[in-house]
């Protein structure tokens, strides 16, 4: 009886894994036919769209993060500020441009600029010393929009 069983249990599992037939020959869905596209040169094409099913819900994504929000902020306060590129090592601007330190960040500064100040290249100027200066601003997208800028002597 014990080998009755076996012998069924096997013979029903080779026939059916001699009726499954795999064919990968055929594709699953049919392809649409992309027709090239010329671009001009310097410029990307367009990705082709796929059409998305009904049943997929893409969630609402905010336009800044948490953090990209804390990032803008009020300043009321005494910074160091020089020249960003000769004193401070910024690297992200060719030239001399003026820059502020808050919080052990460095900060490009929209609203005043270095030649507004004096000579830069003085010996009391931004390229040659940092200086203080009191000002008031805030910082959006990592750089510093001031409102006033007082230099302290």
């Amino acid at each position: 009886m014990k080998k009755l069983v076996l012998l069924l249990m096997f013979g029903s599992l080779f026939i059916g894994c001699a009726t499954k037939a795999v064919n990968n020959t055929e594709p699953s869905e049919p392809k649409e036919q992309i027709e090239p596209i010329e671009t001009a040169e310097g410029i990307m094409p367009a990705m082709p769209v796929r059409p998305q099913s009904p049943d997929v819900i893409m969630p609402q994504m905010p336009d800044r993060t948490e953090s990209q929000q804390r990032r803008n902020m009020f300043i009321n306060q005494v910074v160091e500020t020089a020249c960003g590129q000769c004193q401070f090592g910024m690297r992200e601007k060719a030239g001399c441009d003026l820059a502020v330190q808050i919080d052990g960040k460095h900060y490009f500064v929209d609203g005043t600029n270095i030649d507004g100040h004096g000579d830069p290249h003085a010996e009391d100027g931004f390229c040659q010393t940092i200086r203080r200066a009191s000002v008031t601003g805030e910082i959006i997208d990592g750089q510093f929009k001031a409102e006033s800028f007082t230099l302290i002597k």
